[in-house]
C-alpha cells in the first residue's frame, strides 16, 4: 500500500482575497516537504487555469521547486492538461523534469474538465480528441528515434534525423522507456480510464463510491486486456480524503470544522449536487438530497485515529478488490496547519506500517 497527496490546491483563502499567490505556492511546497519527511510515496500538482479556488496553472514549476527541497518522494502532475499545450514542447518539459528529479517524476495527463479553461484556450469541445492525438505525439517523442512525422488534426510533429552538426535531437527520458503515465476518470464507465487501459497506462480513480470504483476497474481492465496489456491492481490509484488525529473524536471535529470540511461544504459537495453527481459519492447508501458533510465524514472519508483509519482502509481495499495507492487531496492551510502536519505524521509513522500486509493483486 502506497500513499499519495494531490495538491489541487484548495485555496479558498486566496479566492477570498486574504491569501496571495505566494501563500498558495508556499503551502503546497510545505505539504510536499512533509510528505517527504514522513515517508509518503508521491505528491502531485494539479493544473487549472481559470479556477480562483484551485489556482495551479504550472504544475511543472511546482514539481521543479519541490524537487529541490525533497529527496525521496516521487513528484508528478495530475494532470498535465494536454489540449492546452503543444505536445512537442510538453514532452520535452516532461523529459527534463524526469532528469531534474532523478527519475522521481510521474506523468499524469488529462483532457481538462472545466468549461472555463476550455473557453480560455478555445478548444471548442475537442479536448478528448486532442488528448489522444497529443499522447500519440508525446509517446513517439519518448520512444522513437527520428526521422518520423505525425500530421495530426491539431498538431504536427516532424522529428529530424540525428545530426552531428547540432548533436541532436538528443533528449530521451531518464526512466526507460518513459515515466509512468497516469490517466484519471470519474464516471462509472469512464472513457478516459478505457483509453488508459488501451494504452497500457496506469488508472487513477477520482473520489467516488466503492460501487463506482468497481466499475472503474472493470472498464480499465477490459480495455487493457483487449489491447494485449496485463492490468495490475498495484498500479491503480484511488482517491479518498483522509484525516488523522490521536483520537476519533479529535479527528472528526477537525475534519468537520477545519479546511477539509470547509472545501467540501463550500465547493465540492455543492458542485457534485449541482451536476447531479451525488450518487457517485454515496452510491446507493443514501439519497443524493440527504448527502451532507457529516455523512461524508462519518461514512465516506477516512477519518479517525490511526487504529480506526487502518480498519477503514482495509475495508475499502477489500470492497473494491484491491488497489496499490491511496491518493488524498491536500486541504488548504486553514487556521491551524499544525493539525494537518500531525495528520501526515500519523499516516507515515503509524498507519502506513500497519498496512504493509495489503497486496493489490492482479
Amino acid at each position: 500500500m502506497k500513499f499519495s497527496i494531490l495538491c489541487v490546491p484548495y485555496a479558498l483563502d486566496y479566492a477570498a482575497g486574504t491569501d496571495s499567490v505566494s501563500d498558495v505556492i508556499a503551502w503546497d511546497l510545505q505539504v510536499a516537504s512533509w510528505a517527504d519527511q514522513y515517508g509518503l510515496d508521491e505528491v502531485f500538482f494539479a493544473e487549472h487555469h481559470t479556477l480562483g479556488h484551485e489556482p495551479s496553472p504550472a504544475p511543472e514549476l511546482m514539481i521543479a521547486a519541490a524537487s529541490q527541497t525533497t529527496t525521496r518522494v516521487r513528484l508528478g502532475a495530475l494532470g498535465h492538461l494536454i489540449p492546452y499545450h503543444n505536445p512537442v514542447a510538453l514532452a520535452h518539459r516532461m523529459m527534463w523534469m524526469d532528469h531534474l528529479t532523478g527519475g522521481r517524476y510521474v506523468a499524469g495527463v488529462a483532457p481538462g474538465a472545466f468549461p472555463t479553461d476550455a473557453q480560455l484556450f478555445g478548444t471548442g469541445g475537442e479536448n478528448a480528441r486532442m488528448l489522444a492525438e497529443g499522447l500519440d505525439i508525446i509517446h513517439a517523442i519518448f520512444t522513437k528515434p527520428g526521422p518520423w512525422r505525425i500530421d495530426g488534426r491539431y498538431w504536427t510533429a516532424d522529428m529530424p534525423q540525428f545530426s552531428s552538426s547540432v548533436n541532436g535531437p538528443h533528449l530521451k527520458p531518464f526512466q526507460r522507456p518513459h515515466p509512468e503515465i497516469l490517466m484519471t476518470g470519474m464516471q462509472p464507465r469512464s472513457p478516459t480510464l478505457a483509453e488508459a487501459g488501451r494504452r497500457g497506462y496506469s488508472p487513477v480513480s477520482q473520489e467516488v463510491s466503492s460501487e463506482t470504483l468497481i466499475q472503474h476497474w472493470e472498464t480499465y481492465a477490459e480495455a487493457a486486456k483487449s489491447a494485449g496489456h496485463v492490468p495490475n491492481r498495484s498500479n491503480w490509484r484511488i482517491t479518498r480524503d483522509l484525516w488523522l488525529a490521536d483520537t476519533d473524536e479529535e479527528a472528526r471535529q477537525q475534519a468537520l470544522s477545519g479546511p477539509l470540511g470547509e472545501v467540501w461544504s463550500e465547493v465540492n459537495l455543492p458542485l457534485f449536487k449541482d451536476l447531479g453527481l451525488g450518487s457517485l459519492l454515496a452510491g446507493t447508501a443514501v439519497p443524493e438530497q440527504d448527502l451532507s458533510l457529516e455523512w461524508l465524514v462519518d461514512n465516506f472519508f477516512l477519518v479517525g485515529s490511526p487504529e480506526t483509519v487502518v480498519k477503514k482502509i482495509e475495508k475499502l481495499h477489500a470492497e473494491v478488490g484491491g488497489f496499490g495507492t491511496l491518493l488524498m487531496g491536500a486541504p488548504g492551510r486553514g487556521q491551524e496547519p499544525e493539525r494537518y502536519r500531525r495528520s501526515l505524521e500519523l499516516l507515515g509513522s503509524e498507519v502506513a506500517p500497519r498496512l504493509s500486509h495489503l497486496v493489490a493483486g492482479s
